[in-house]
């Protein structure tokens, strides 16, 4: 595992720092062309995921500290971030910016979709390189592996789950950013997203280290079964349209 890529003086430079940065990059680039095939102003991206990313960060975090003791001191931690905390977070982050400067939220939910499945894919790859736990339970397959050096190391035989995720949430990206022209109504995009992403994260969790918490399910598979719910409303209430047909 690479924890830390290189140092620069006294500075280290973390791999999960790197991915979390390439994290909101790479999707603002995906947002920026997407808004400029709408005929808006693609630098709008760059504010919608500066929102996305202080909001983010800033859930994940306060996500952390609630589950884990209430030690407010993790809050400045380097260490200690909740995916579904920055979710939240990065939510109300982007809906700030949205109404800041006058874009439909429906519009900016279809917008948000293809970049939070490449995001958090890039995101899982920070956790492989870093090895901070996010790692299975034991495993003997032949691509199970050992995290020695991690920031929570461990020498036992596991499974790379950042590594299924990370694969799981390209494929869902691909066909979000390829079906994006079927789904045209506000938040149809964002309600496919959030079924597909629950879907991945409810089966994932069966090989991870979580503690089940109600009725066998860890505390993740239960939102994901929220997450799930909420996309299926929102197709229902928002079936997919595709775009029409350009004049001839």
């Amino acid at each position: 595992m690479y924890p830390d890529l290189f140092h620069i003086g006294p500075f280290t430079v973390h791999s999960f720092g790197v991915m979390a940065a390439l994290a909101l990059i790479v999707p603002g680039i995906f947002i920026a062309r997407d808004l400029r095939e709408r005929g808006r102003d693609p630098a709008l991206a760059f504010e919608i995921m500066i929102g996305a990313g202080v909001g983010g960060i800033v859930g994940a975090k306060v996500d952390f500290v609630i589950q884990n003791g209430g030690n407010a001191g993790d809050l400045f931690s380097g260490t200690g971030l909740i995916w579904y905390g920055g979710l939240i977070g990065g939510t109300i982050g982007v809906v700030a910016v949205a109404l800041w400067r006058r874009l439909p939220i429906g519009l900016v939910a279809n917008l948000a979709a293809p970049a939070l499945a490449i995001g958090y894919a890039i995101g899982r790859i920070g956790c492989q390189l870093s090895g901070d736990g996010d790692y299975g339970t034991a495993s003997g397959l032949p691509w199970s592996m050992s995290y020695p050096d991690g920031t929570v190391p461990t020498t036992h035989l596991v499974h790379p789950t950042p590594l299924y995720e990370t694969t799981a949430m390209l494929v869902v990206f691909w066909l979000l950013w390829r079906m994006r022209g079927r789904f045209i109504r506000p938040w149809s995009l964002l309600g496919l997203w959030c079924v597909l992403a629950g879907v991945e994260r409810l089966l994932i969790e069966f090989i991870r280290r979580n503690p089940a918490e109600l009725a066998g399910l860890t505390t993740p598979q239960l939102t994901s079964i929220v997450l799930i719910a909420i996309g299926a409303a929102l197709l229902v209430r928002f079936p997919p349209q595709a775009a029409p047909a350009a004049a001839t």
